[in-house]
């Protein structure tokens, strides 16, 4: 039982491997800045960034995105906009296949035997920053675990992490109990769902959480 149950890790690992695709390169670890003196950073996740076209879908649920950003980015760039964070884009080290029923696969087995993606940019620390926004894509019921890779990273404690997801099919509850999980020395604050990404949207969650910035 014990080699049969090896066997299937080892073959659902080596296809997870075949299904990455080709190293990122000239990827930065640039921020975009915000207002001045801020301590606030938008940290988001999309899938347009990881894949070698910008076509496709955004979220494994389904979740259509605009072909030219998606919708994960287009939601953390109306969070810095409302609350003078900086920004910053996660990226993974490779590629995820363009189609979606590869992204799907390759998601599933990171998911299924929760693995941590390698990043290709890392901040050095975010001991600059008191409140750190995280956005990313529903896949899965959950966030990417790209997410997991990014959060593990960095001395957490005494921070607060705001996060916020886009999906049209399911909610951030799975997801929040996941980032909960591996932040126990933050404070998690309410997280946000976005099905269609609206301004209005956002500048009434961030009222409710005590973070809108240009009231």
């Amino acid at each position: 039982m014990v080699a049969i149950l090896a066997l299937i890790i080892i073959t659902v690992f080596g296809y997870w491997y075949l299904m990455l695709g080709k190293t990122i390169d000239n990827v930065t670890n640039e921020v975009v800045k915000g207002n001045e003196g801020t301590k606030s950073l938008v940290v988001y996740f999309t899938r347009a960034g990881v894949i070698e076209t910008d076509t496709d879908i955004d979220a494994i649920t389904s979740a259509s995105l605009n072909r030219n950003r998606g919708n994960t980015e287009i939601a953390a760039k109306m969070i810095q906009k409302e609350t003078g964070a900086d920004m910053y884009q996660i990226y993974t080290d490779r590629y995820y296949r363009t189609s979606f029923m590869g992204t799907a696969a390759t998601a599933w087995i990171e998911k299924t035997l929760n693995l941590r993606p390698k990043l290709a940019n890392k901040l050095d620390s975010l001991d600059d920053y008191d409140v750190i926004y995280v956005g990313y894509p529903i896949w899965w019921f959950n966030a990417p675990m790209a997410i997991g890779t990014f959060l593990e990273s960095y001395d957490l404690r005494g921070k607060t992490i705001v996060p916020f997801c886009t999906s049209q099919d399911n909610n951030i509850d799975i997801s929040m109990e996941y980032i909960n999980n591996i932040c126990k020395d933050a404070t998690v604050l309410k997280g946000l769902t976005v099905n269609q990404v609206k301004e209005e949207k956002i500048k009434q969650w961030l009222n409710e959480i005590g973070l809108l910035e240009n009231k």
